[in-house]
């Protein structure tokens, strides 16, 4: 069927058609291709001889390259409907790739009012529908990171209405149904409150237009939660308010974890402040405590001045007249001996025991004050070189109650005062014949060691002494029940103490389960 009437009328549309910015085509009642304007040729590329008496949905499936499916009208095409109604319709259609129009559909009529085709005119909206994809994209990605925030954000209108709750919000607050723009005090508490709450930064942002911050205290069922929240304007092109974005941290766990530890702050402030006092106090004591002991070691050492002034004045005092004692009745003995019945000469040898006993305990007390005051020569000695000087010194003693002196092992050599070790040893030994009693055949000189120090010791077979006697052996003067009847002073022990301690060492002894007692003394070797 042909389309006269609009060939008749082509010369009023010729400068419509050379110039208007948009597609332009007639289609008859069967949708077939009568013309159409150079616009729309460019722009999908062909010439109206090419397409004259064609069918528009033709055409469209040879632009698509799908001709076999030209058999009935595109079913986003709105021709066939305009035809039918004789109404205008207007739709979005791709025509080909990269090429999307609005079409608008007008139907022409006869005289009689017959539809007997339509114009279709195509305006180009391809680019605005690309920013319009793109800015839906945009929106969803906008959207996915507003949901993925990790904090809550909500939209709330001038009226205090809830518009709009991301993924977060809806998790804390599931119950909230935004599509019925509810009141936000009433659906952020539980129980619901009736009026604007006091701390609301909204509220303020709403009025003044700035930005908002606070901590709130929101009631949900029993407990409270702390939120805290960033409310800042959304403003029109004019900088009117039409609303507020609230950005929405859950700080409950945050602001609990926060009181305990000011709590735990404020106690140790105390602790400290307790401590600090205490450790005053315990300062102060100290400073007392060391100036009573410097004042003590002072007295100490006027008094072991005094004491040792004393002890010279002694023994110096005592040993003269017990020298002259001596003396005087040696004389008397041989000289009156024959003038003395028995009772006399067992008085005359009383009084020489005695005085010599008095000597004695002089030359000891003279050596234990030496001993204190004599600064250590240290030397290399040969522990073996000693042990044949106490053997010659103790010869006749040991030949008469023939009793042994021996070496456990060949001694070493060490580092030590040679006089004061010799003395050691001559104590020792000398202790043991004293005291070892008529059993004693035995005295071994031994050399063992430690990581720190020589060990040397003296060993015995003879009486021993027990856990009790053995505690208190080396104090000044100490004698033990068993020396009674025997010469000494009570000073040798003490004596081999004391040069331990100068040799940074100690002396101490061991008791035997059967008989005998071994005398430890240790020596450091970093003298």
């Amino acid at each position: 069927m042909g389309f006269p009437e609009i060939g008749k009328n082509r010369d009023e549309f010729e400068f419509i058609f050379k110039h208007i910015p948009m597609g332009i085509v007639y289609l008859d009642r069967n949708l077939k291709i009568l013309n159409m304007n150079h616009y729309y040729q460019e722009k999908i590329g062909v010439s109206v001889e090419q397409v004259k008496n064609k069918y528009c949905y033709e055409l469209r499936a040879d632009l698509h390259g799908r001709p076999q499916r030209a058999l009935k009208p595109c079913e986003d095409c709105m021709a066939p409907e305009s035809i039918k109604t004789g109404e205008i319709f207007t739709f979005i259609k791709e025509i080909i790739p990269g090429f999307i129009t609005e079409n608008t559909i007008i139907p022409v009529k006869d005289a009689r009012g017959v539809v007997i085709g339509v114009i279709e005119m195509l305006r180009d909206i391809t680019k605005s529908m690309l920013i319009s994809r793109e800015l839906v994209e945009s929106e969803e990605k906008y959207k996915s990171v507003v949901d993925n925030l990790g904090i809550g954000v909500s939209l709330i209108s001038p009226q205090m209405e809830i518009l709009a709750l991301n993924k977060q919000m809806n998790q804390w607050f599931p119950h909230i149904e935004v599509e019925k723009r509810p009141l936000c005090y009433r659906e952020f508490n539980d129980p619901p409150k009736d009026d604007i709450c006091s701390y609301c930064p909204t509220q303020k942002t709403l009025q003044d237009g700035g930005v908002h911050e606070s901590v709130t205290a929101t009631p949900l069922g029993d407990e409270i939660r702390n939120y805290r929240i960033i409310s800042s304007p959304i403003k029109d092109w004019e900088g009117n308010v039409t609303g507020a974005i609230e950005m929405v941290e859950d700080i409950t766990d945050k602001k609990r974890k926060e009181e305990e530890l000011q709590k735990y702050r404020e106690n140790l402030e105390a602790m400290v402040k307790e401590r600090t006092e205490k450790l005053m106090a315990s300062n102060e004591a100290l400073k007392r405590e060391i100036a009573n002991r410097l004042e003590a070691e002072k007295a100490l050492e006027l008094s072991s001045e005094e004491i040792k002034h004393f002890a010279y004045s002694v023994s110096h005092d005592l040993k003269n007249p017990s020298i002259a004692i001596y003396g005087l009745t040696r004389l008397l003995t041989k000289n009156c001996d024959e003038l003395l019945d028995e009772r006399g000469r067992q008085y005359c040898q009383q009084i020489l025991r005695s005085s010599e006993q008095i000597t004695s305990l002089v030359e000891m007390i003279n050596l234990y004050m030496s001993t204190k005051e004599t600064t250590l020569s240290v030397d290399t000695i040969n522990l073996s070189d000693l042990l044949v000087m106490i053997r010659e010194e103790f010869a006749v003693p040991l030949n008469i109650r023939q009793i042994e002196l021996n070496e456990s092992r060949p001694l070493p050599q060490i580092r030590a005062d040679h006089i004061a070790i010799l003395r050691v040893l001559r104590n020792l030994v000398d202790n043991a014949l004293k005291y070892g009693g008529e059993t004693l055949t035995r005295i071994v000189i031994g050399y063992k060691e430690t990581e720190e120090h020589h060990v040397v010791f003296v060993n015995d077979d003879g009486v021993g002494l027990t856990e009790e006697e053995s505690q208190d052996v080396f104090g000044l003067f100490i004698r033990q029940k068993t020396a009674a009847g025997i010469a000494g002073t009570g000073l040798g022990l003490t004596i081999v103490k004391e040069i331990a301690d100068q040799h940074g060492g100690k002396v101490w002894p061991e008791v035997s389960k059967d008989q005998g007692i071994t005398f430890n003394v240790s020596i450091s070797k970093h003298l």
